[in-house]
């Protein structure tokens, strides 16, 4: 009873039918199940696939996946899935550095504009190929302390 107006109070039913199906209906990855998109993940598999590469385009292919992605989420009225900024993904890259996930090549290439620095190409290393955890979230692996 509400103590105001001495009249029942009505709760309403929790609606899960917002216009969206649900994670069973879902014909894409649903929360954390959508982890291969996560950018550490990607990146390690656009590595074994094409052998080195600059962050620019592991970055680009990202960025299109999570693109086609979220179409089809659109498509079956999924939220869509968020995609890093550069800037977040170089992080990510200079992490993999750090730890020795990956190492630079001698590989170089001009930019695509004159005023930006040459791209370098970077390549898996054994640790890199190896390693599982750390590429999920580098900064945790490296300082397990603060988990």
């Amino acid at each position: 009873m509400n103590p105001q107006t001495k009249k029942p109070t009505i709760q309403k039913e929790p609606s899960n039918d917002k216009g969206r199906l649900g994670p069973r209906n879902s014909s894409v990855p649903w929360g954390r199940a959508a982890s291969e998109y996560r950018p550490g993940l990607f990146t390690k598999q656009y590595f074994v696939e094409h052998g080195e590469a600059c962050a620019a385009d592991i970055y680009r292919s990202l960025t299109e996946k999570i693109k086609i992605l979220n179409e089809e989420r659109e498509w079956i009225g999924d939220t869509p899935l968020r995609r890093p900024n550069y800037s977040s993904f170089s992080r990510y890259f200079h992490w993999f550095l750090i730890m020795g996930l990956i190492e630079r090549t001698d590989k170089r290439e001009p930019a695509v504009y004159n005023f930006l620095k040459k791209r370098v190409f970077y390549r898996l290393t054994e640790k890199g190929k190896a390693e599982t955890k750390a590429w999920g979230d580098p900064v945790r692996a490296t300082h397990p302390e603060f988990i």
